[in-house]
């Protein structure tokens, strides 16, 4: 990605986000019962919470878990917060 002098002060080279949209590979791969119920409730409760507000969350989730810059993560992993965002959001 770009500069993010604003947020960690950091470079971060990255391949362009596909967002909006899955990402090519699943975040969390179908490996057991649990991803397999993660995955799935994401899936079904996707358009009970706007994107906005499940991106916003997921970075509110992150900032308080992490000292990494959300820029500086894989899409893959941005995708595991925002899995967490919507069950957080919609329980």
């Amino acid at each position: 990605m770009g500069d993010h002098s604003r947020c960690c002060a950091g470079h971060h080279d990255r391949k362009p986000e596909k967002r909006p949209g899955q990402p090519a590979d699943p975040a969390i791969p179908l490996a057991g019962p649990i991803s397999t119920t993660i995955v799935s409730y994401a899936a079904r409760v996707r358009h009970r919470v706007g994107e906005d507000a499940v991106d916003r969350h997921a970075r509110e989730l992150h900032a308080r878990a992490s000292y990494d810059c959300w820029n500086g993560l894989s899409e893959k992993d941005q995708e595991l917060w925002r899995h967490m965002a919507r069950l957080d959001l919609t329980r």
